[in-house]
């Protein structure tokens, strides 16, 4: 069966996965950002695999500011390929940091996250975004 219609709704399509990767991110940090500084330490203690043993709670703050603030930009489309390279950064130190502590399997829906956010890097926002990059 041939899905050749389907090409005209490509822009719709991004704007669905740009959605849906912009809300799964502000799903994932807006708790750590809003929980104060024992959550901040909490979501800041996976630099651990990354030789860091100190200023958990900056890092988490940080963390967590970046990946809302990368999230919205997503939606919007807004500043679109730096809002990627910001998610994608955390992406990767996320899938770092789950496969020091819990291993591979544990690790592996961070590193798919890696891949689709590589893959929207190279195909651009789509029409239907507010700086139409």
């Amino acid at each position: 069966m041939r899905m050749a219609f389907l090409a005209k709704y490509s822009d719709f399509g991004l704007l669905l996965l740009r959605l849906s990767i912009g809300i799964l991110f502000i799903l994932y940090t807006a708790p750590a950002l809003m929980g104060g500084t024992s959550a901040w330490a909490q979501f800041g203690a996976g630099m651990r695999s990354w030789g860091i043993h100190s200023h958990f709670q900056v890092w988490g703050f940080l963390a967590a500011l970046l990946g809302c603030i990368g999230g919205v930009l997503v939606i919007f489309g807004l500043f679109f390929r730096p809002g990627i390279l910001v998610l994608l950064v955390l992406a990767i130190a996320h899938a770092i940091g789950v496969k020091h502590g819990s291993g591979f399997r544990t690790a592996l829906p961070s590193i798919e996250m890696c891949f689709v956010l590589a893959g929207i890097l190279f195909v651009g926002p789509g029409k239907y975004s507010v700086d139409k990059t």
